[in-house]
This record gives C-alpha cells, structure tokens and sequence, in this order.
C-alpha cells in the first residue's frame, strides 16, 4: 500500500551440518551472504527518516486527503507529530481525527484472507465505518465546514451529512444527518445574515436546542425538550459564566462568576435580580 514501507526479510533457516562436514569448513562458506552486507547496503525501513525536515513539510503540505494525511501519520507517527506542531491544516482539522479512527477500524476489522480466496470470493460491502456519535461530535466542532461533507460522503456514503440552504430571507444554512438518500435529524442551523449557529440533538421531528452561538462570541446552553428548551448557562467572551433557573420565557440569573474567580449571588424575578452575596477570589 501507499502507506507501508518495505523492510529486509529474514533469510529462511538451514539445517546444521553433520559434524564431519563442519569440521573442515570450506573457503567459500565462511561467510553467508547476508553477512556479506554492510549496513549502507540495507535499505532504510523508513526512508523519509532520510529527507530534511524542510522538506518533510513540503510533502506533508502537499498532503490534502484527510485520508492520506492519516496514512501518513500511521506509517511515519513522527511525521504526523511534526505536521501537528507545525499547524499543517489538514491535520488540525477535526475530520483529521475522523479520519485516523477510520483508517484504524478498517485496518482491525478486515480479516486476512489467502490471496486465493480473496480472488474467488465476491467483493462484500463494508458496513459504514463512521458512527452517528462521531458525526454529531463533528457538527457540533466550531471548526466544521461544510466543504468537507463531500469527503464524508465518500468514505461514509450509507451515514454521512448533508448541508441545505433554506430560500426565505433568513437564509438559513441547515446540517443533517444523511442516511443514503434519506435525510435525519437536523444538527445545527445557521442563519446566514446574522451569523447565529444553533445546535440540536434528538433524533428526526424532535431536536432540541442545546446551544446557540452568537457572531460576537457569546454563547447560550438550554435544556429541556423540543419547544420547552429553557436557557441554563450563559458564556461571554471575556471568561463571564452567567447561570440561569426557571422555565422557558422566565429564567432568572442566580450566579454570576467572573474570570477571576469572583462569584456573585443573586436572587429575584427574571429582570428584577439582585446580588445577596459575592464570594471573593
């Protein structure tokens, strides 16, 4: 494979020779042919270990298949590591991650056959590798694009995820799940103009919001079923945790913890909260 770098077999063994014949050892058998050679004559078993660092980067950064980039790394986990360090984005990307549990599934799960049998036998279609866990995991990543779904796709066209652009002037971009041709549960939606990403879980006619993303960086998490979802958290791009109780429509602020550790109290109605206590850092 593409992957897999080839090293120096080991030489079958040979029976001992009778004492007799041992004893007067010929000339031309003193040495074996493998102890003929020196060590510049073995091949590298890695030999990308002989190319430059510099250059190492400039293949890796050539490197754009999220499958090719976890063949890399598992055939050479030192290049893999340097992509890492360096930023490459190809292996920052969280479909890098998807990417290596693929390759190791396959790798454990396809049973070795003779190559007499694997030619005799019909090919079988592997179930989807992929998971709806690590699919909802992967929508839920701010760092998720859409412009990969078409690899997701390919390696997991029974399970994947489909994106849709609504038409209203909202103009909201919509990610599912994709079961072959029938779509699933809705994931997130993202309403274009405003830049707002709502997250969703449950299963297909009954998502619930579980967190809201605003442009500016705040960010909204809720409980509760669908239509009944209610705001417990708040986060503020500053480190400012707000926490919240009550019913959808009536949340009240009850603590307020800063960045530095200060914590503050509140009790009172939604809108009319007031500090009872402040816990110092």
């Amino acid at each position: 494979g593409s992957g897999s770098f080839c090293s120096l077999s080991q030489p079958p063994l040979r029976t001992p020779l009778p004492a007799a014949v041992t004893s007067t050892p010929h000339k031309h058998m003193s040495r074996s042919p493998r102890a003929a050679r020196t060590e510049e004559d073995a091949p590298p078993t890695d030999w990308l270990a002989e190319l430059p660092p510099e250059l190492h980067l400039r293949i890796l950064e050539g490197v754009d298949d999220f499958s090719d980039c976890a063949a890399f790394s598992l055939a050479s986990p030192r290049l893999g590591l340097l992509a890492l360090r360096s930023g490459l984005a190809r292996f920052k990307d969280p479909l890098f991650a998807v990417a290596m549990r693929l390759l190791l599934i396959q790798r454990v799960a396809v049973p070795r056959r003779s190559p007499r049998l694997a030619a005799s036998a019909p090919a079988a279609i592997p179930p989807s590798p992929l998971t709806e866990s690590i699919l909802r995991k992967y929508a839920a990543d701010r760092r998720a694009s859409a412009d990969h779904f078409p690899w997701l796709a390919r390696v997991s066209p029974a399970l994947c995820l489909s994106a849709v652009e609504g038409a209203d002037e909202q103009r909201a971009e919509t990610w599912a799940l994709r079961r072959g041709e029938e779509r699933g549960a809705d994931l997130r939606v993202r309403i274009l103009r405003s830049g707002l990403v709502q997250h969703f879980e449950g299963e297909r006619d009954a998502e619930r919001m579980v967190r809201a993303e605003f442009a500016d960086g705040e960010v909204q998490h809720y409980e509760g079923e669908q239509d009944a979802e209610r705001c417990v958290r708040v986060e503020w791009p500053d480190g400012t945790v707000l926490h919240y109780e009550g019913e959808r429509g009536a949340e009240r602020m009850v603590r307020m913890e800063f960045a530095d550790g200060t914590m503050e109290h509140y009790e009172g109605e939604q809108g009319a909260e007031r500090v009872v206590r402040v816990d110092a850092a």
